[in-house]
C-alpha cells in the first residue's frame, strides 16, 4: 500500500499543477481580460460594469474595500476530478475612495 501511495501522490500533484483549468476559461485569460477592461482609478460603477460584461458574479465587501467574484459559467471553472475540485476566485481591490486599485485571480483547489 505504501508503494502505491508513493506512486499515486506525485501523479495527483502533477495533475493539479499542470491542469490549471482544462476544459474551461483559464485564470490567466480572466486576468488578461480584467487588465484590458480596468484601469487604476476607475469608479465603482466601471468595475461593476466590467465584471458584468465578463460574466463574473460579484459581491462588494465595503469593510475590506474589495469585490469577491467568480465566473458565473460552470465552464469557466476547472475540470472536476474524483479526488479534487477547483474554482476560479477573483478579488478586485479598491482604494479609500472606492476606485479600482488592483485585482488578483486565483485557482483554489479542494479535495480529499
Amino acid at each position: 500500500m505504501k508503494k502505491f501511495l508513493i506512486f499515486l501522490v506525485p501523479i495527483i500533484l502533477l495533475l493539479t499543477y499542470c491542469q490549471k483549468n482544462i476544459g474551461g476559461v483559464s485564470a490567466s485569460e480572466i486576468d488578461r481580460d480584467l487588465n484590458k477592461s480596468l484601469q487604476p482609478g476607475d469608479s465603482l460603477e466601471n468595475i461593476k460594469s466590467s465584471l458584468t460584461k465578463l460574466d463574473i458574479g460579484y459581491h462588494f465587501d465595503s469593510d475590506l474595500g474589495r469585490f469577491e467574484a467568480s465566473p458565473k459559467s460552470k465552464k469557466a471553472n476547472c475540470m472536476v476530478h474524483a479526488l479534487y475540485d477547483c474554482a476560479v476566485i477573483i478579488y478586485v481591490y479598491t482604494d479609500q475612495e472606492q476606485r479600482y486599485r488592483s485585482h488578483e485571480v486565483e485557482v483554489v483547489y479542494s479535495g480529499l
